[in-house]
């Protein structure tokens, strides 16, 4: 791992839980952009796609952990890293003390609930976009999956899904 620099604002820096939904607001906009293309036909699709997007966003700020502590930024909700005891110091040195699992894997259960939460969004866009965003929604999930299959070692190495197995997920959407 690189040499980490936080400043002494690292800490104010990092996001709250209502900072986490700002965070994931630049996913919404993807998402609502996203539905706006795929077609809906009902407002009710819209804070559905801001929950997937959420999600979207906090996959990526768990798989980006160690390359964001690289540059001196923290995602994590400010909150949460004082409840479990996590520092900026952990996220610098990699260390995967059991305090830093028991963060990870409250994140992860926050993430999956927003997977769980969005998921009614399949059925209010068009038919004919249904399988793309189920291949969007399969392939964040199966790597919220993998993070917690490695134990939650985002450090060692970044962790991602092979091409095939995301072609096999595309495969699948469009088969279905």
């Amino acid at each position: 791992m690189r040499r980490c620099s936080f400043t002494p604002s690292a800490a104010a820096r990092s996001a709250g839980v209502g900072k986490l939904v700002s965070l994931g607001q630049v996913a919404s906009v993807v998402g609502l952009t996203t539905i706006h293309i795929f077609g809906f036909d009902t407002r009710s699709a819209l804070p559905l796609a801001e929950k997937c997007g959420v999600a979207f966003q906090l996959t990526n700020i768990l798989r980006d952990i160690r390359e964001d502590a690289e540059r001196g930024r923290i995602y994590l909700p400010a909150e949460d890293l004082a409840r479990f005891g996590v520092t900026a110091e952990d996220l610098c040195s990699g260390n995967r003390s059991p305090a830093f699992l028991k963060l990870m894997s409250f994140e992860a259960a926050r993430a999956r609930a927003y997977y769980n939460e969005s998921l009614p969004l399949l059925e209010l866009i068009h038919p004919r976009s249904r399988s793309s965003l189920w291949a969007l929604i399969s392939i964040y999930s199966r790597l919220l999956e993998r993070i917690e299959a490695t134990n939650y070692d985002v450090f060692s190495r970044r962790v991602r899904l092979s091409l095939f197995e995301k072609s096999w997920i595309v495969v699948r959407a469009l088969a279905s």
